[in-house]
């Protein structure tokens, strides 16, 4: 059964923190760590690190104290790993070999190593596998490294510096794990020297955790001489070998209060305890890397469910403030190692920590390179908007410079604010580097209606736009900036009714995809249908001025190439104008514009010359002349590509009878995209949005304005994927142009009307 838990009363939209409200476990026996302590003040090099008194930070915070244990430089390494990875090394060797744990030195196992050729593998988000690494060098043997594709790329540098040969694999950290435990596998003298447990390897984490020992049995030392002692200790999770570390001797020796800290895109402990058993779940990058762990540690896990009194989690934001604010206080510390700070702050605002207590802060690691994270914590529709239009997400097939960075980054920025609110989050990404976020508030009834909520994080590119593309400026009532409009206020929307949902409930699932890549190809959108993501309708917060569209055309585009003769400008007996005989092409085919259909809703089907190329030079005969063509279509039957190109072929068949010389290649249709057929209006989706707007316009609902957009959006796909569609979304002006702005007001409306047509859509 799950664990009993309570939730404060929500202040903000954010990841509740969870608060143990079930009596702790047994105790834990006194632990006797005089042989780690004494293997590692054998060590070269070996210190005891400072336990800080940070007392302007406990007057600022109002606490009694708060103190620091600075593992920042540690065997001059710049993190704690340095300890539980040279016991672990130590102790793993000492197994492989058959040695004497009584009577072994450094130097023994170390000749042992080299004589077998033993090689130390291991997976590694940072610090650890550098300690590894370390180790290896010290002893003289080797080591392979296994890490995250995501890693920073100065992990990579330091682990190489050590000596160590680095494996990047495609996939996340537990991924890493798997690869060195099938890599320690295949060679009988491969040690992997891992710091979490899985079934059948459990010996080698428990010495890594066994080796953390002398980081408090300095503290215990250090803590005799204070005249405060502490009442708390916050320690950050990975995989939970440093938190059981800090349970033993927290429960064992002191009996404190004991909170443990995650990431926002991390949080694997605080799921497992919300479900009580061992849960894994997906991780997103964060700058927190020693904590992007998606599973917890087996050996851990007992200890922390039994043990820990509260976990919280953190935003990127806040850990990089806490570092900023340590770095004040000049302590030397990276994010992981800032973490506890930040959920000090946290859980004191929140009343989880109350005044006058005195805390221990763990600094696990030195200040390191990391990418400045954005603010996750706004709510606000229109700050919101604000802060997706400062992320360039401009599309590198659009751009002709080379430099549009595509979706990671926005993609980053929304799955990091719905990971911050607790929002179930999946990452959807066939085409590398395009990824699109899925965001998901699961319903209380499974028979009820879903509802998915469409919008594209792409935009064209920053070039075609006035200066200040990124501005998000806030003049007169309007934000301005590139994609402003198209759209990331309607993705902004978008995300806020999702968050409604969250926070008040909902009778079904309610689904946001923020897609990549809908202005060229719409790779997003296709990928999240492929992926198995469908509801029972969608709404589209493209920009429509606030009118309702239920419908609009598709596109097909075809390829023609007419072929001439290439020749001398002089010698007109040989040479084929190929371009003449395009002129002869695009008259016939104009005349065929004049026949295509037209829709009672949709209005007429029509066709442009988009672009024509031909000729070498000026004094040659063109060999060849390449048009295309665009048709907005208003019918999925008679307007099908295949009708299409069977009428293209026909008009090119009859140019050849009519003149000999006319040739040709087969035209060929390059992209198309469905129309959005309209909505009966009867339908009860087209009502609920009716209804909606009609409440927020002061107007009857017969009085409501239904119409046919002019544009194509990713509705089209839906559409035909048996999603029906609305298009509805904010006003504005400068689609794709110099100057790009969207009305403030306009976009409270999209957000109330959305949130008011799920309502009503589920409940009728």
């Amino acid at each position: 059964m799950p664990l009993r838990f309570k939730f404060p009363e929500r202040a903000s939209s954010r990841r509740p923190t969870w608060v143990r409200s079930t009596p702790l476990g047994s105790p834990i026996p006194d632990a006797n760590y005089t042989s780690q302590l004494t293997f590692h003040k054998a060590l070269v090099g070996y210190e005891p690190t400072f336990l800080l008194s940070l007392d302007a930070l406990a007057s600022e915070l109002g606490l009694a104290a708060v103190y620091i244990k600075d593992e920042s430089s540690r065997f001059g390494l710049p993190s704690f790993k340095a300890v539980g990875a040279s016991w672990g090394c130590f102790r793993a060797l000492i197994f492989h070999l058959g040695l004497n744990l009584d009577t072994a030195t450094l130097e023994s196992v170390a000749a042992a190593a080299a004589d077998k050729g033993c090689k130390l593998l291991a997976a590694t988000d940072g610090n650890h596998g550098r300690a590894i690494a370390w180790m290896a060098r010290s002893l003289g043997i080797e080591s392979t490294i296994y890490v995250p594709h995501d890693l920073h790329p100065n992990f990579l540098r330091l682990i190489a510096a050590e000596g160590a040969e680095v494996v990047v694999v495609q996939g996340d950290y537990d991924f890493a794990v798997e690869t060195a435990a099938s890599a320690a596998a295949a060679s009988k003298h491969n040690i992997l020297v891992q710091d979490t447990a899985f079934d059948g390897y459990e010996d080698t984490p428990t010495w890594i955790i066994d080796g953390y020992a002398t980081i408090f049995a300095e503290m215990e030392e250090q803590l005799q001489d204070l005249p405060i002692q502490p009442t708390i200790i916050i320690t950050p999770v990975g995989v939970g070998s440093l938190a059981q570390a800090v349970i033993t001797y927290a429960k064992a020796q002191r009996n404190l209060t004991t909170i443990a800290v995650e990431p926002d895109t991390a949080a694997c402990l605080q799921a497992s305890l919300v479900a009580g058993k061992p849960t894994s779940i997906t991780t997103f990058n964060t700058i927190n890397a020693g904590c992007n762990c998606g599973t917890l540690s087996s050996i851990s896990w007992p200890y922390l469910r039994d043990r820990v009194d509260i976990s919280t989690t953190i935003s990127d934001y806040e850990t990089h403030v806490a570092v900023q604010d340590l770095h004040r206080h000049n302590v030397n510390a990276g994010p992981c190692g800032a973490s506890g700070l930040a959920a000090l702050r946290r859980l004191l605002a929140e009343g989880n920590v109350k005044k006058g207590e005195a805390v221990v802060l763990i600094n696990t690691e030195a200040a390191r390179p990391y990418d400045i994270p954005l603010d996750v914590s706004n709510d606000n529709v229109t700050d919101l908007t604000q802060q997706l239009v400062r992320i360039d997400s401009s599309s590198p097939t659009l751009d002709t410079t080379g430099a549009a960075p595509g979706e990671a980054k926005i993609a980053a920025f929304i799955a990091q604010w719905l990971h911050h609110r607790g929002i179930e989050t999946h990452i959807v990404e066939s085409t590398p580097g395009r990824p699109s976020v899925v965001g998901v508030v699961r319903g209380t009834d499974p028979h009820a209606k879903k509802v998915m909520l469409n919008g594209h994080i792409d935009t064209v590119a920053l070039s075609t736009y006035g200066p200040s593309p990124l501005s998000g400026d806030l003049v007169d009532g309007k934000i301005y900036g590139r994609g402003v409009l198209d759209m990331e206020a309607g993705v902004a929307a978008a995300m806020t009714t999702l968050l409604h949902f969250d926070q008040h409930g909902s009778k079904g699932d309610i689904i946001l995809t923020a897609v990549a890549d809908e202005e060229d190809r719409s790779l997003g959108t296709s990928a999240i249908l492929a992926a198995g993501w469908t509801a029972d309708a969608a709404i589209i917060p493209e920009p429509t001025s606030l009118t309702l569209h239920h419908a609009h055309k598709g596109f097909v585009w075809v390829e023609v190439t007419i072929l001439g003769v290439a020749a001398h400008g002089s010698d007109a007996t040989t040479g084929v104008d190929a371009i003449m005989h395009t002129s002869s092409f695009l008259s016939a085919i104009n005349s065929y514009a004049t026949t295509l259909p037209e829709d009672n809703v949709l209005g007429e089907s029509t066709m442009h010359t988009g672009t024509i190329r031909g000729g070498e030079e000026n004094s040659s005969y063109p060999a060849s002349c390449t048009v295309t063509l665009e048709f907005r279509t208003v019918n999925n039957i008679s307007q099908s590509s295949a009708v299409i190109l069977h009428d293209i072929a026909a008009i090119l068949a009859n140019l050849r009878k009519q003149d000999e010389v006319f040739r040709y290649q087969s035209p060929t249709v390059l992209f198309e995209r469905a129309p959005l057929l309209p909505l009966s209006s009867s339908h009860p989706f087209l009502l609920a949005a009716k209804q909606s707007l009609a409440e927020m316009q002061g107007k009857k609902v017969q009085d409501v304005e239904v119409s046919a957009a002019k544009f194509w959006t990713d509705a089209g796909l839906l559409s035909e994927a048996g999603i029906p569609c609305l298009v509805f979304g904010p006003a504005g002006k400068g689609l794709h142009g110099k100057d790009e702005w969207v009305d403030v007001e306009s976009i409270k409306i999209v957000e109330e009307v959305m949130r008011e047509t799920v309502r009503r859509f589920q409940e009728c």
